[in-house]
């Protein structure tokens, strides 16, 4: 626990080394690399495990870095993504049984993760495996970010706190004579995503300042629209709304990081949204996503040595500088210029939380899951075709025993509170589908069936995949229910192509022409030979997503996972 104390405290140490007085000349510079080169064809690869919202940079920026030789070997620098709460469940069990390479170095989101880490393998009888301290490369505070014109009809929008997003969520838009209808939050799933697992904290935090705690934050969680599993599939919903001149019908606010509200109203590709979003500064107080750089324990002396050199590079000015031109704060909570009134306060939070002591957070994410949390009503709907009792790639394992296993652990992580249905298709009677359970079923029930399911010896079809999951989107419309979280998730193996464009561009027009207030959501997941950009689509057009398990088909849990953590 005193290691978690300094990490989260603990001042950045001036630099070890001038990159400058180790430089030779260019031209030896040039020799030397080329001799070594000839000596060590195998470079020494140094792999950092990033968080989604920044991998992409940091791997630009790995092409640029000058490395240095470790060992008389080159070093190369190779990024993965992963997103923070993923990453922090596969190093709980040493990332075993991972399809990506093993870490030297991890940069979640936010610190916060890092203690979670530490308290997850105490609590398994595992030692910590982050090295000393962990500095932060960059920061970003989590914010409440508004569609323009909901931020402008509250009185004083650069002070609203989680008070009145509690009072908002109690009244509805009417108490400020607007016709929005109930105040609707958007919230990533706090076990895999930093700004929900911030927002979870803060929520709890003002909580503890008022009568009624579990109330508070009770009242809160009731008026999600849906979880994600990550930030960009809610801010990808809301653009569609917003394609639509419908963004305040869709979602009220959002729990989210400064520098996701930055990409938002500022997309590397296309036309920004009609309507951008305000990123607002809790004013009883925030958390900051500070992307700690966690050199991890079971690295070798010549991987530390590179990490370490990598990690004073990132620290650079010109660095710094390539970040906060990005959307962040460098690692002092500076602002670069992109961060522009009236969307921005450059000047940043006026209050910063830390996070909660490891064992008060297990704690808080138990109590959100179990007794919390907005519960859902769903309809899981499962192929279990011909295409499904191939042996999964890498494996003597079909693809339908992966899936249903994958499925039975993903609905037992539900509470008790949650519905969920189970349909399975084809069929061998010629029907679209076998009702397994009905959508009243509780989840753990759920869960049993669903690893119990027989494969069938006939092949899907098309025509049949589209049929059922319309049937399944009005099934779920058909018992909505306002107070739960309301969804469709579709397994495939796909097996056949999907090529009848007039047929999926029907069911993509239905799922458009949903009414936003009583929108279900579809989070299809796919292993197999059937067309990817059909599926997304499909998905996509019901303010939903696509996940692709068909090049890590023994990983399809963490799919499922993902598809799940929408509600």
């Amino acid at each position: 626990m005193e290691r978690l104390a300094r990490l989260r405290t603990a001042k950045r140490p001036p630099p070890r080394r001038n990159p400058r007085a180790l430089a030779v000349t260019a031209v030896a510079a040039v020799v030397v690399t080329g001799l070594i080169a000839f000596a060590n064809a195998e470079c020494l690869e140094l792999v950092v495990a990033s968080s989604n919202e920044k991998s992409q940079l940091l791997a630009d920026i790995a092409k640029t870095y000058p490395a240095p030789q470790v060992d008389r070997r080159c070093v190369t620098v190779k990024i993965i993504e992963k997103a923070s709460g993923a990453a922090e469940r596969a190093l709980r069990r040493d990332w075993a049984e991972e399809g990506l390479r093993t870490p030297h170095v991890w940069s979640p989101a936010a610190t916060t993760w890092l203690v979670l880490l530490a308290q997850h393998r105490s609590d398994d009888g595992r030692t910590d495996i982050v090295e000393g301290v962990a500095h932060s490369l960059m920061q970003s505070p989590l914010a409440i970010a508004m569609p323009e014109s909901m931020a402008n009809a509250l009185p004083n929008p650069s002070k609203i706190g989680w008070q009145d997003i509690y009072d908002l969520a109690r009244k509805g838009w009417g108490s400020y004579g607007k016709p929005w209808g109930p105040f609707r939050l958007g919230k990533t799933d706090p076990t895999t995503s930093t700004s929900g697992l911030h927002a979870l904290i803060s929520v709890n935090y003002a909580a503890q300042r008022t009568s009624d705690p579990d109330e508070f934050v009770r009242i809160v969680e009731q008026s999600v629209v849906h979880y994600g599993d990550t930030v960009r599939t809610v801010l990808r919903n809301l653009r569609a709304a917003d394609d639509l001149n419908a963004a305040p019908t869709y979602v009220s606010a959002i729990a989210v990081e400064e520098k996701q509200v930055f990409d938002y109203n500022n997309p590397a590709t296309g036309r920004p949204p009609r309507e951008k979003l305000k990123a607002i500064h809790p004013s009883d107080g925030t958390l900051v996503a500070d992307h700690p750089y966690a050199i991890l324990t079971w690295t070798d002396a010549a991987h530390k040595q590179a990490a370490a050199d990598f990690e004073e590079y990132l620290s650079s000015p010109t660095i710094q500088a390539r970040f906060q031109a990005a959307g962040f704060r460098n690692y002092l909570g500076q602002a670069g210029a992109v961060l522009e009134s009236p969307y921005f306060d450059k000047s940043g939070p006026k209050g910063i939380w830390k996070p909660p002591d490891p064992k008060d957070l297990v704690e808080m994410l138990r109590a959100w899951r179990h007794d919390l949390r907005k519960p859902a009503h769903a309809l899981f709907v499962v192929d279990v075709g011909r295409s499904m009792s191939e042996l999964a790639t890498g494996t003597k394992i079909t693809k339908l025993d992966l899936a249903t296993r994958a499925a039975s652990v993903a609905l037992d992580d539900l509470a008790p509170k949650d519905d969920v249905g189970l349909w399975t298709f084809p069929t061998t009677d010629g029907t679209l589908y076998r009702v397994a359970a009905p959508t009243s079923t509780v989840a753990t029930s759920t869960s049993a069936l669903a690893r119990a399911l027989p494969p069938v010896g006939t092949s899907g079809d098309e025509k049949g995949l589209y049929g059922v999951i319309r049937a399944s989107v009005d099934e779920v419309r058909a018992t909505y229910d306002r107070d739960r979280i309301n969804a469709v998730v579709v397994l495939t193996g796909g097996g056949y192509p999907l090529t009848d464009k007039t047929a999926a561009n029907g069911l993509i027009d239905y799922l458009l022409r949903q009414p936003l207030d009583q929108q279900i959501p579809i989070y299809v997941i796919a292993y197999g030979t059937t067309s990817k950009d059909v599926l997304q689509n499909i998905a996509e057009s019901s303010g939903g997503a696509f996940y692709d398990a068909t090049t890590d088909q023994v990983n399809i849990g963490e799919q499922l996972r993902n598809a799940m953590s929408n509600f």
